[in-house]
């Protein structure tokens, strides 16, 4: 330190003196802030018990000496109009037991709507007492009252403040009891009267003290505000923002202390600014989602393609979508293991790849983690459906080609010697052939509809005439299995624009799987009704499909025999929904009440002009 440093501390010094007797004011208001609190806490706690005490005894006199004004009464002394205006010009409530513990007769009875004074103690509506509850109680502390060693009692209720005292004439005879009585809610109100005076006063108290105080601290707390406010202005991104050097010596050590880092600080800042700039160039240019994490597993930044591949809209906030805890998960346990862990789950209709690995200081401390999102759903999708295909199309040619072989074998071996067995196995040869090669026509029919190699022309078709033949063709095989085919479509011109070998394709298709899987000796029914702007075509048969098999009946190969031991490959109900697909139209599938309902739409054709 330099000579120069040294005077100017030494010549600083009062300013800790001063500093230290700022606390020390501080500290003493805070003292008697806090002790004028505690003197209005324990008034508000034990006020009303100590004032109830204090009436309790003043009562017990008011009460004495009412008692030899009754005495003077009852020895004929005193008029029983002087008595009684005695008595009720007293605040107090006045019971007077005589003989049995009944009450005084000079008293009326107290007038229920008009309750007070001797006899009728006032009610003040919040829990004050009632004639009948005061001369209940006078009724119980009557034997106390007169037997007592005392020579009376006093005794505080929760609802009132009772004092009595025994009536005994000069000879000694106890004539009754004389009971003053005086409500708690009077007691509350007082007390709480005086703890309003009590509360004021300490607000003036803290009122006047407050002025010096608040021009001491504030004398010592502005060279700091300044500097807070620098520091604010620092971290709001003015760089260029200093702090003023003043006050006592340690604030201004403070002072220059944080200039110095403030000129460092805008260097440092600077740079990182650019570096800034061009990170985030980069991340929002790339397709996949980039997530970072703190040390603590907290998002600290994102680029837009992780909300979106979360399902989130442009400039949402990624910690709100329900699948970032997923990627939190996994950060947290990158963190927790320090090695890198790779995940996969759904997102709504997608899947997503999430690659997470720590990130690294050079010390080897690991400073957070960051997480690669990347959508895998055409990738699944392509690999499931490949896996699909090949295992479906190698179950589909596998059957037809053991039956070929096996029943090869045996030709070739000469195990069939009979004539007409030979010819019958023949048969079966023939028969498996043909649905060997019906599979590889609906194999290429449906890749050729899926590549998108086919064209279709859309014409005008006139459908009653398409449905009728189709239905009239399907009668016989029908037949067969002891079934019928019922058109329901009244005769007539119903003309849609549609490709007809197509909508005859799909037709054949649909009568084709209800004659196969509909229940034997049933009625098949063929219909078109009026859709608004299409047609609607429907085949219904009775039979039933399951609810987990509807989701899937369009689906290449499905068979609701999953041992596939039925008819048919599974590809023709994949080919018609891909070829109304093509022509932009849709088919359905509804199974109630023992019926199957397949429907297809076909557009109308316009009208021509005249």
């Amino acid at each position: 330190m330099t000579a120069k440093a040294k005077r100017n501390k030494e010549g600083r010094s009062g300013d800790i003196k001063i500093g230290l007797l700022t606390s020390m004011l501080i500290m003493f208001a805070a003292a008697l802030a806090v002790c004028i609190s505690l003197t209005v806490i324990l008034f508000s706690a034990m006020g009303r018990s100590v004032y109830a005490r204090v009436l309790a005894n003043s009562m017990r006199t008011q009460a004495e000496r009412l008692a030899e004004e009754t005495l003077s009464y009852l020895d004929g002394e005193l008029t029983p109009d002087s008595y009684k205006f005695l008595i009720r010009s007293r605040d107090e409530s006045i019971v007077v037991l005589v003989g049995e513990k009944h009450p005084l007769s000079i008293f009326d009875p107290p007038d229920r709507e008009d309750q007070g004074k001797p006899g009728e103690p006032p009610s003040d509506g919040n829990g004050g007492s009632t004639f009948e509850d005061d001369m209940a109680v006078c009724t119980a502390l009557y034997e106390e009252t007169v037997t007592g060693e005392r020579g009376g009692m006093t005794k505080i209720g929760p609802k009132r403040v009772v004092a009595g005292v025994p009536l005994i004439s000069e000879d000694g005879e106890t004539l009754g009891a004389l009971f003053v009585i005086r409500p708690m809610s009077d007691i509350s109100e007082t007390s709480r009267s005086l703890l309003i005076v009590l509360i004021i006063a300490s607000a003036i108290a803290g009122a006047a003290m407050f002025i010096p105080i608040f021009f001491m601290t504030r004398w010592l707390t502005d060279p700091l505000k300044k500097l807070t406010r620098a520091a604010g202005e620092l971290s709001a991104g003015n760089y260029a923002e200093r702090a003023r050097v003043e006050g006592s010596h340690e604030i201004r050590e403070l002072g220059e202390s944080f200039n110095t880092l403030a000129e460092s600080l805008q260097e440092k800042i600077g740079e990182l600014t650019v570096e800034r700039n061009r990170l985030s160039a980069l991340l929002e240019g790339l397709g996949e989602g980039i997530v970072a994490f703190d040390t603590d597993g907290n998002i600290t930044r994102y680029n837009n393609s992780a909300v979106r591949l979360l399902g989130g809209a442009a400039g949402a906030e990624l910690s709100s979508l329900p699948e970032a805890a997923r990627i939190a998960e996994a950060a947290k346990r990158v963190l927790a293991d320090g090695r890198e862990c790779i995940a996969t789950f759904p997102c709504e209709d997608r899947v997503i790849r999430v690659s997470a690995e720590p990130i690294d200081e050079e010390n080897g401390r690991t400073a957070g983690a960051v997480a690669l999102l990347m959508d895998m759903t055409e990738a699944e999708r392509l690999e499931q459906t490949r896996r699909d295909y090949v295992a479906n199309v190698s179950h589909e040619l596998r059957t037809p080609l053991a039956s070929i072989r096996g029943i090869a074998d045996m030709l070739n071996d000469g195990l069939v010697k009979n004539e007409s067995d030979r010819a019958r196995y023949y048969g079966y040869i023939l028969k498996e052939s043909i649905r060997l090669s019906t599979l590889i026509n609906d194999l290429l029919e449906l890749s050729r509809l899926q590549s998108g190699g086919v064209a279709l022309k859309l014409t005008r078709v006139e459908m009653y005439e398409l449905i009728a033949d189709v239905a009239d063709r399907m009668s016989a095989p029908a037949a067969e299995r002891g079934m019928r085919v019922d058109l329901t479509l009244p005769e007539g011109q119903y003309y849609a624009n549609s490709n007809p070998d197509r909508v005859e394709q799909v037709l054949l298709s649909l009568m084709d799987n209800a004659v196969k899987h509909g229940t034997e000796g049933g009625t098949i029914t063929v219909g078109m009704r009026d859709g608004g702007e299409k047609w609607e075509v429907f085949v219904e048969n009775p039979a039933e499909i399951g609810k987990k098999d509807l989701g899937h009946i369009f689906e290449r190969f499905y068979k609701a025999d999953l041992a596939h031991t039925g008819e048919g490959t599974g590809l023709g109900l994949a080919i018609v929904e891909e070829v109304l697909r093509l022509m932009g139209e849709t088919v359905s599938v509804v199974s109630e009440n023992g019926s199957v309902r397949f429907t297809f739409t076909v557009a109308k054709a316009q009208p021509k002009a005249k």
